[in-house]
């Protein structure tokens, strides 16, 4: 990736983490307390943010590149489900980055962007509502709607209710572009640049897929899916007895596999919503069995919804996942998306230290812009520091090892280096290719890492059949000793890593640590292996026409 494309990634990467600080210290201040509207006064801020940045910075869809950085940043929370933050931000921003691509940046474009987020924000409350509940909550809404008219003996027809609706919200819409605008032209101003960090302390860029002791298992992304949509369906056309039992046999199994995960469903706000609505449902049916029903079907859809969406999410950490983005040239998004997720305690010091400040958004607002060049600084330095990787490359059985030895043994010799990693040994048998042993280089210990012999619960690669444990086993003990090693060799690298098994995590740590590396790869994969990190500083050296001095040089300068 050029310098042009990394730079825009990074400005994106201040601006989608300054935007998610605005989604936690607002959105936690106003659902905490319980006001409504929260989400679109959230969607307010974010147009005024939006609005004010692009009169700093003029990239190329770069606030497209923000809306997803900062939607990514919303999901990974803890609290958080895929299916709210994602939709609700990357529909903003897509807005409001069509806006001013076709018809640039003045009072016009950035009214209809402030105006069509506001209604995105409404339409994504009520289709989320929809599908949580179902239909049967727009019947609930309607009846409560007539009832309501018969108390109050106020005519108030819907045709008006939705005119005053859009009649606000065009002028929310209208306000937020006018404040994004003052507070665009006045960048320039002290009141913006000489704004100083209260705080330096800055947490460490974390791994945000790896989840600690849980086995990921892809398929079940596509099992949840296919399970959401027939029980849904199930409900629709069957009663309510004839699915109770099968969906409550699938729930059990999501609270067995991602419990941990599933704290929406252990808030008491959430029940009593879900109880209030059977009770309603009671209330304005004359059937009162046939209203019970209905309530309690809600209940089962919301309840499966929030589980089915929390397990994807969950699923959706797996390193095969992190593989698959890195193939597919993402692995930008994803630096940019780690060192965004890691700036957000920095930001939220900075910016809201003071109670008060949550009573006046615009001087939390000016403190943001005010920090995004300090934060732009950050992410330029941090992702320049990024590990810088070799590799060693040739066709098999053509003395790669033998190769990487010779370095090896010339490095232990200057004594200069914490070196850590594995080196692999073939094992022949009859003259033939039988298997691999692999040797930790920090503790001498040795494991048999695969063999022709098929075995039943081990992977199969090509003829050989590996072990997962040695990799558990070697890639736990070597992360543990990560930030004392100034070197990582790992032989070799292949076809297991490009699907984010074998050696992938430890690579990915060392990479989190800004290790250098030296990498083994067999020649037919180069491409698919430089594919996977093509976004970082990588350096060939084929057997063929390369000499070990050339790498050791590298290492005694660096001593």
């Amino acid at each position: 990736m050029n310098n042009k494309q990394q730079d825009v990634w990074l400005k994106a990467a201040v601006i989608g983490s300054i935007w998610a600080s605005f989604e936690i210290i607002f959105g936690s201040f106003f659902h905490s307390l319980r006001l409504p509207f929260a989400g679109t006064f959230l969607t307010f801020t974010s147009i005024v943010l939006l609005i004010t940045f692009s009169y700093k910075w003029n990239d190329e869809h770069l606030f497209l590149k923000a809306g997803i950085i900062a939607a990514l940043m919303r999901s990974l929370m803890p609290t958080s489900v895929i299916l709210g933050p994602l939709i609700g931000i990357i529909t903003e921003a897509i807005l409001f980055q069509l806006a001013i691509l076709f018809l640039g940046r003045n009072f016009f474009s950035y009214s209809l962007a402030g105006i069509l987020a506001m209604f995105s924000a409404i339409l994504h409350k009520v289709v989320s509502i929809i599908l949580i509940y179902g239909w049967d909550i727009v019947e609930i809404l309607e009846n409560l709607y007539y009832v309501l008219l018969r108390i109050t003996r106020i005519d108030l027809p819907v045709r008006q209710l939705l005119l005053l609706l859009v009649v606000v919200y065009v002028f929310f819409g209208i306000i937020a572009a006018i404040i994004g605008m003052i507070s665009g032209k006045q960048l320039n101003k002290d009141n913006f640049s000489s704004f100083l960090p209260v705080s330096n302390e800055w947490n460490p860029v974390k791994d945000l897929f790896h989840i600690e002791d849980f086995r990921y298992k892809s398929e079940y992304i596509y099992f949840h899916l296919t399970a959401l949509i027939v029980l849904l369906m199930s409900l629709e056309f069957y009663p309510i007895f004839y699915v109770i039992f099968p969906m409550v046999l699938y729930l059990w199994f999501i609270f067995k596999r991602y419990g941990k995960s599933l704290r929406r469903l252990a808030k008491p706000l959430f029940w009593f919503q879900l109880v209030l609505i059977v009770l309603m449902a009671v209330w304005l049916w004359q059937d009162k069995i046939e209203g019970l029903l209905i309530g309690l079907k809600m209940i089962l859809r919301a309840v499966l919804v929030v589980s089915v969406f929390t397990a994807i999410s969950v699923e959706l950490k797996n390193p095969l996942v992190k593989a698959l983005l890195y193939k597919r040239g993402y692995s930008q998004l994803y630096a940019t998306l780690a060192l965004a997720t890691s700036a957000v305690p920095y930001i939220l010091k900075n910016i809201s230290n003071d109670k008060k400040t949550l009573f006046n958004p615009m001087k939390v607002l000016k403190k943001a812009i005010g920090l995004s060049d300090v934060l732009l600084e950050e992410f330029t330095a941090k992702l320049e520091n990024m590990s810088k990787i070799i590799i060693i490359t040739g066709n098999v059985r053509s003395g790669k090892t033998t190769f990487l030895r010779k370095i090896i043994n010339a490095l232990q010799e200057q004594n200069t280096l914490n070196i850590a990693g594995i080196i692999a040994s073939g094992i022949d048998k009859n003259g033939e290719r039988y298997g691999f042993e692999i040797e930790e280089l920090s503790t001498g210990q040795k494991f048999l890492l695969c063999t022709k012999k098929a075995v039943k619960g081990k992977e199969k690669i090509g003829s050989f059949y590996f072990n997962n444990q040695v990799f558990e086993q070697t890639t736990h003990s070597i992360v543990e000793k990560l930030p004392q090693t100034d070197l990582l060799i790992i032989d070799e690298v292949g076809y297991l890593e490009l699907k984010g098994k074998g050696w992938f995590g430890l690579i990915d740590k060392a990479i989190q640590q800004n290790k250098p590396m030296i990498l083994v790869v067999r020649k037919r994969i180069l491409d698919n292996i430089l594919s996977l990190w093509r976004d970082y500083h990588i350096e060939t050296f084929d057997i063929a026409n390369s000499n070990p001095e050339e790498i050791i040089l590298k290492f005694k300068k660096k001593s």
